[in-house]
């Protein structure tokens, strides 16, 4: 790994320095936004500076930089159009980053024959290695390796502190991860094995939503990935496993009954409607009827959600707060802060990009592309509960699947 990464040193100077931000993008998720945003930003530097000097323009002429540019300027629409009362641009001149970083990660992915991408991949397995460490001490002893604990009973922080999301992060990386172990060692107890302890700790992190996100990949990752043998048997080791936990774990048994009991008693959409959620989810729902066309721009839940004309609520049976800083669901966020515009365009692209990707992994039977695109189908349920489409952490993980999912769609990918 050393020698290869000393000889792009040798070969090109200019791509060291992104390919060793690109190794640590794990570190900087764990970091903090300062971090992620410096990551992304340094990277996307040195990518406008590579395709400047090497005149790689063309490479832009694809569907998904079309179907993202336009994204962007419907982004940038809305700041002129938007009806919220806080004049905000910051977040839609921004989204830009991340339509950057989308093709720069894809062009130093696949770089010289994809040569560097599995040292990148091995860095992000040992990261990813001592977060599963981390998830399971702290379950065992109640606190993670640098001493961090939990406000919330059956919920854990590891690294993350008092922000309680490894959840996603660990969404974020497992299907990759998994993928990366199957092409190099094959399906053998080793491989079983690891695939029974990742999903095993991405249960007991609590969040109940990220791991219904992980369990329906899983399910679609084991029947659809053609390098996946004895699927049978590791689904119903997985679900055997999870049944075990919640059945022995207190903790974890209460989390479970706060769902299954209301749902049993008033129904699942009934049980949506009067939880935490289901208030945020109403109450953007409201100020997208407020605001149809344009929305009230990005980040602007938090100030909108807080006007009383948004309160009356009959479903709100529990008197819960109407104020969030996100509306926790990807459809009402897009719906609420840019309006029918913005959200058809959101359908409309990231169907297509879905619908292509989908295609294109019949055809090469990407390993690879199959991880990216169950993360980019699986983030975009409707219902579940999700972190803000549009904030700095949850999009930077959701941009690197996006990127490995377009990266990997041509017939030479890596299987």
């Amino acid at each position: 790994m050393l020698k290869e990464f000393l000889f792009l040193k040798k070969e090109n100077n200019i791509k060291i320095i992104p390919y060793l931000i690109i190794c640590i993008l794990p570190l900087c998720l764990l970091s903090g936004s300062l971090f992620i945003n410096l990551a992304v930003i340094l990277i996307d530097i040195f990518f406008i500076i590579e395709i400047y000097k090497r005149k790689i323009f063309p490479e832009f002429k694809n569907i998904f930089f079309i179907l993202l540019s336009f994204f962007y300027c419907i982004l940038i629409l809305n700041i002129f159009f938007n009806t919220g009362d806080v004049f905000s641009f910051e977040r839609q001149i921004g989204f830009i980053r991340f339509l950057i970083f989308v093709f720069a990660l894809k062009y130093y992915l696949i770089f010289n024959s994809k040569k560097y991408f599995d040292n990148i991949l091995n860095i992000w397995f040992i990261f990813f290695l001592i977060v599963t460490f981390d998830v399971f001490f702290e379950f065992i002893f109640g606190f993670n390796i640098l001493g961090n604990t939990s406000y919330m009973e059956g919920r854990l922080s590891s690294f993350l502190g008092a922000e309680l999301k490894i959840g996603n992060f660990y969404n974020g990386f497992i299907f990759l991860i998994i993928s990366h172990l199957i092409l190099k060692k094959k399906i053998n107890l080793y491989t079983v094995t690891l695939i029974i302890i990742f999903f095993t700790a991405s249960f007991i992190i609590g969040e109940r939503s990220n791991f219904l996100k992980i369990f329906i990949g899983f399910v679609l990752f084991i029947f659809l990935a053609k390098q996946i043998k004895y699927k049978i048997y590791i689904l119903s080791s997985l679900i055997i496993i999870s049944f075990s936990i919640v059945l022995l774990n207190k903790s974890m048994n209460t989390r479970i009954n706060q769902i299954v009991v209301p749902v049993k008693n008033m129904g699942i959409i009934n049980y949506v409607k009067t939880s935490h959620y289901g208030v945020h989810y109403d109450t953007a729902y409201k100020i997208f009827l407020q605001n149809k066309i344009f929305g009230v721009g990005l980040k602007q839940f938090r100030n909108e959600s807080r006007k009383e004309i948004y309160k009356d609520n009959v479903n709100n049976i529990y008197n819960r707060d109407n104020w969030a800083t996100h509306p926790h669901q990807v459809h009402f966020e897009v719906l609420s802060e840019t309006g029918i515009i913005g959200y058809i365009s959101f359908i409309v692209i990231f169907a297509i990009a879905i619908l292509v990707s989908f295609k294109k992994y019949l055809e090469t039977r990407s390993i690879y592309l199959l991880s990216g695109l169950i993360f980019v189908v699986t983030s975009l349920i409707p219902i579940l509960p999700s972190g803000s489409f549009f904030t700095t952490y949850t999009a930077t993980i959701f941009w690197i699947n996006f990127s490995v999912m377009i990266s990997f769609y041509k017939k030479n990918a890596l299987k």
